[in-house]
């Protein structure tokens, strides 16, 4: 598969051929929503709660006698069946929305969405990371303003700190590729020989 490089300046220089075998595979399409599923519950915050009976105010006194109102009988103004009272089985708060997906199904929806995305994958020889506005300038060149994934053979913290206030940019090492990222990107970059260490690592 033919794939182009651009050297660290951001200049494109060639189209080389690469034998990756994980781009061989197919595409498990089932299998990739599985994983965005899983990760996108496994962000999700309870951040939703609702008020039993007992915490909310008032509602201490009975509200009427026992019998010889014709009413039907209550203990409290507070009973979730009265305006105001408090909510049956609504969401506490506390709830758990974590989701799991085996070693093996997450290593191919990997491979998939690697597979699907392969037209939008390019190589930079290397990069030089300093300052935000560097980083800048090199994605600028490479993607625009579109969104982009670079992809590096080890990540430091440098990297981090660069990438961060941009927007539209992402970074991570090979092992920890994700779903979403992939298939969020518009262009994934992988630098220097994170390409050859994906294909050796994901395609176990």
């Amino acid at each position: 598969m033919k794939i182009a490089v651009f050297s660290k300046s951001g200049q494109k220089k060639e189209e080389k051929d690469f034998k990756l075998a994980i781009l061989d595979e197919p595409v498990n399409l089932a299998l990739v929503h599985e994983a965005i599923v899983v990760q996108l519950s496994n962000r999700r915050l309870a951040s939703a709660k609702t008020k039993i009976r007992a915490e909310i105010a008032g509602g201490g006194r009975k509200p009427h006698r026992q019998k010889g109102t014709g009413r039907a009988r209550s203990g409290s103004i507070r009973n979730p069946l009265w305006r105001g009272g408090g909510v049956i089985f609504g969401p506490t708060g506390e709830q758990n929305f974590n989701k799991n997906l085996p070693k093996k199904k997450k290593r191919a929806a990997i491979v998939s969405a690697l597979v699907a995305k392969k037209a939008d994958i390019v190589q930079i020889e290397s990069i030089t990371v300093e300052k935000t506005k560097n980083f800048a300038k090199i994605t600028e060149k490479l993607v625009g303003q579109a969104k982009a994934l670079f992809v590096f053979p080890s990540l430091a913290e440098k990297e981090i700190l660069a990438s961060r206030n941009l927007s539209n940019i992402k970074v991570c090492d090979y092992r920890n590729l994700n779903v979403f990222n992939l298939l969020d990107a518009k262009r994934i970059i992988f630098v220097g020989d994170a390409l050859e260490k994906t294909d050796e690592f994901w395609g176990k």
